[in-house]
């Protein structure tokens, strides 16, 4: 992924679903830090938003419940956020490229660390490491092949 601002770079998390939506999100951020964020920009990036929160809610089953519920809690109060600055851009106010920028930001850093975290877990979950049983294990020692002569 190329996508960076202010020095952090969108990282991949490793699945490419998420990864396909996160480039989604962050083509849309730059296009209205590019052309001055509108309403209906903010709207659309809301809808792209809201699309990618309900794909990870269906992973999170992963997560420990704190951890899920505060994945969950970042997922709404950054909506809530692109609401308000869709609201004052529908009641004509001017929303600043720092703005845009801060929201870019949030977006990179949440990606790069708690939908890492997501998908490492839903990965973990999958394909968890084998299990080795003890009397196994100590068995296997006495196996021919493994003494040295």
């Amino acid at each position: 992924m190329t996508h960076a601002v202010s020095g952090y770079t969108l990282q991949a998390t490793g699945s490419d679903a998420i990864d396909a939506e996160h480039g989604a999100i962050m083509d849309i951020l730059e296009s209205l830090s590019r052309g001055g964020a509108d309403a209906a920009g903010l709207i659309a990036l809301r809808a792209e938003l809201a699309h990618h929160f309900d794909t990870e809610s269906t992973e999170m089953a992963a997560l420990a419940p704190d951890r899920r519920e505060q994945h969950e809690h970042a997922h709404r109060s950054f909506l809530a956020t692109v609401d308000s600055l869709a609201e004052t851009a529908r009641n004509g106010g001017a929303i600043t490229g720092d703005e845009v920028n801060r929201l870019m930001l949030w977006f990179i850093v949440h990606s790069n660390t708690a939908d890492t975290e997501l998908v490492e877990a839903t990965r973990y979950a999958a394909k968890p490491p084998p299990m080795i049983d003890m009397a196994d294990w100590l068995a296997s020692l006495d196996d021919p092949d493994l003494q040295d002569a």
